[in-house]
């Protein structure tokens, strides 16, 4: 979750990836970690150091139920800044997420779409069309304007997919989420206003607030029908709207 470290100002701490026990455990943990890391920097550097030096691990300063902290190690650095440079790069190493692309994210919900389809048996194959009865991803609805939707499927009607991925997204969430709508738009322009078009976004509870507008504006191009891939309730409604 993070690095507690003797530095060149005294104790640091960073708990730079707090939001994981969000995910495991469906509670905020700010203000635990806060108190943990006010903690922290009261102990004594006397007392950190010589913390993995004692045998009776329930005496040792900073231990909690929630925190507990790993095996020690040096740091070697003749500047502050090769000092931050290190810490930075043991974050990134060993307690940071990955950062994903914007295309990365983008296909992660896709994946997971896919996955679901496969695992139902309705996901095609490359070389099937929608007259296979098969749900076709990246389904090309103008070549001249090069416009591709996420998911299609042609039962009673044509279905049209477009898919928004806001976990974790920070930059141009925006401009995505006009895009989206957009293929929706020329999709009932080429093919008739028969088309229904569906409206899938992933975002998390915390998030959510944030991209109130991306999700306001993908809701009006898809009509009202939308449904977060993160909430496992509208995951099975749009399961329901799409086969």
């Amino acid at each position: 979750m993070g690095v507690i470290a003797v530095g060149p100002d005294g104790i640091d701490v960073r708990l730079t990836e707090i939001r994981k026990l969000v995910h495991l455990t469906g509670y905020k943990w700010e203000e635990i970690a806060q108190a943990y890391k006010d903690m922290a920097l009261k102990t004594a550097i006397s007392d950190l150091e010589a913390l993995y030096g004692r045998d009776d691990h329930s005496s040792r300063p900073l231990q909690s139920e929630v925190f507990v902290l790993g095996k020690p190690g040096d740091i070697r650095a003749r500047t502050s800044e090769e000092y931050d440079a290190a810490i930075r790069k043991i974050l990134s190493v060993f307690v940071d997420k990955p950062a994903l692309s914007r295309k990365e994210k983008q296909q992660k919900i896709n994946t997971e779409i896919s996955t679901m389809l496969r695992q139902v048996g309705v996901l095609g194959e490359r070389g099937q069309t929608l007259e296979d009865g098969k749900v076709i991803p990246k389904f090309v609805v103008s070549e001249e304007k090069e416009i591709v939707a996420d998911f299609a499927y042609k039962t009673n009607g044509l279905k049209v997919v477009s898919t928004l991925e806001l976990r974790g997204i920070t930059t141009n969430a925006h401009g995505k989420a006009c895009e989206k709508g957009a293929t929706l738009y020329f999709a009932k322009q080429r093919f008739g206003e028969q088309v229904k078009p569906l409206g899938v976004y992933a975002v998390s509870p915390e998030e959510a607030s944030v991209h109130k507008g991306e999700i306001e504006i993908l809701t009006s191009f898809a009509e009202g029908n939308v449904f977060n891939w993160s909430d496992p309730k509208d995951r099975q409604k749009f399961k329901a709207a799409l086969y």
